[in-house]
């Protein structure tokens, strides 16, 4: 699909385990402090029970008196404020007061350490009310996740304001173009994406409106309480996306080059390049590399635009696939095919997305490479795609001088 550039809006805006979510009714009080680490509902052959079994020995979450676990019941912000609060087990504690959370009440003392740690924020709620016995949503789940890791590494915290205040932030799920996400959630999901604590779908999207059983929750502990250990730096994937909302590429993060004396992508974004065959003027706003040197893809934006599947023959070739975020003005009505005949490879692609992820992702993209899709006078921001070797030429240059230049170092 083409976006006119006037109606494209950038939306500034799991882990999915193999478990299918099964609504059941909402869990109104905390499972009864049963110290058994098997449970009668959960066999050898569930594809949770490693997970489940290590967070009841570590006594995060407990099962019920009648020697059940409830693996499909879907968890609620109190019994999260629970298992959160024993993880960290902290003696801090906030004096907050909610009008449906009194101070007898079961969870009180795990939402007072969550408020106190950060992992809670009082703002996230309205008119007073904590809504104990709510099922948490995957976005609700992402933003107290991600504000435990800042808790126990401001740099998570660096993170997640990078993503939160910059226009170049992209989030590669289906909803950062199709809607169905808050703006604001959009740098929590990324420290999931990144951190591979929470994942999507098979489809690829996210859901953030959709709910999470206690199974799910018992490997998202066991990854939480991992992930906090490690540095951001640790995980090639946060890095991408900090590095993309910094400087509009995640070439320095995924690849070998490096950036030359003469300049980075974030030089020449928003800049204009005059093509030389004079259909029109471009801007990138956009540089996302794909590995895709060995058999498989690799990087945190691979799913989101190449399709292994239909791409197969481009694998194992020691080389990368940049897909490009373009705005242009045509000069006069041209198709996709005449802006990249005689143009500079990196200001105007030599291909258009794959098909099955324009659908996927709602990515804007030509489709058709023949077609006079661009009208002169008409305003536009897309995507293509390019490829480059190993090693190969990375470079282009603004109308006003300023470059872009990355080299592999000998």
């Amino acid at each position: 699909m083409l976006h006119k550039k006037s109606s494209v809006k950038a939306l500034a805006a799991s882990v999915m385990t193999a478990a299918v979510v099964i609504p059941v009714a909402n869990v109104n009080v905390e499972a009864a402090p049963v110290t058994k680490t098997t449970f009668k509902d959960v066999t050898k052959s569930h594809w949770a029970y490693e997970s489940i079994k290590q967070v009841a020995e570590k006594g995060l979450v407990t099962g019920y008196e009648d020697g059940t676990y409830k693996p499909s019941a879907q968890v609620t912000r109190a019994e999260f404020a629970t298992f959160l609060s024993r993880v960290f087990d902290s003696s801090e504690r906030a004096t907050v007061s909610f009008s449906d959370v009194s101070n007898t009440h079961w969870a009180n003392d795990a939402i007072q350490e969550g408020l106190a740690l950060g992992f809670i924020k009082v703002e996230d709620f309205s008119n007073n009310k904590f809504d104990p016995n709510k099922p948490m949503t995957r976005g609700e789940m992402s933003r107290w996740l991600a504000n435990g890791l800042a808790h126990a590494d401001a740099d998570y915290g660096k993170a997640i304001e990078e993503m939160a205040n910059s226009s170049l932030t992209l989030i590669p799920i289906p909803e950062f173009y199709k809607g169905g996400v808050n703006k604001k959630d959009l740098p929590y999901i990324g420290v999931m994406l990144g951190t591979g604590l929470l994942s999507g779908y098979e489809d690829f999207a996210f859901k953030p409106s959709g709910n999470t059983t206690r199974a799910e929750v018992a490997t998202i502990l066991i990854r939480f309480m991992d992930a906090m250990k490690k540095s951001p730096k640790d995980f090639t994937g946060l890095e991408e996306l900090r590095e993309v909302a910094k400087t509009g590429t995640n070439i320095l993060t995924l690849t070998n080059y490096e950036k030359s004396k003469f300049g980075g992508y974030e030089d020449v974004l928003g800049k204009q390049h005059t093509y030389l065959n004079k259909t029109g003027v471009a801007t990138i706003e956009h540089a996302i590399f794909v590995d895709i040197t060995g058999s498989t893809a690799k990087g945190i934006f691979k799913d989101m635009f190449f399709d292994e599947s239909e791409e197969a023959l481009r694998l194992n070739r020691n080389s990368y696939r940049i897909f490009y975020e373009y705005t242009f003005e045509p000069s006069r009505d041209v198709s996709f095919q005449s802006v990249r005949n005689g143009s500079d490879m990196h200001y105007a692609s030599q291909d258009i997305v794959e098909k099955s992820k324009i659908e996927q992702f709602k990515i804007p993209s030509p489709k058709s490479y023949i077609n006079n899709d661009f009208k002169k006078g008409e305003n536009y921001r897309f995507w293509g795609a390019n490829g480059v070797k190993n090693g190969g030429d990375v470079s282009g240059r603004a109308d006003d001088g300023s470059r872009f230049y990355y080299v592999i170092p000998q």
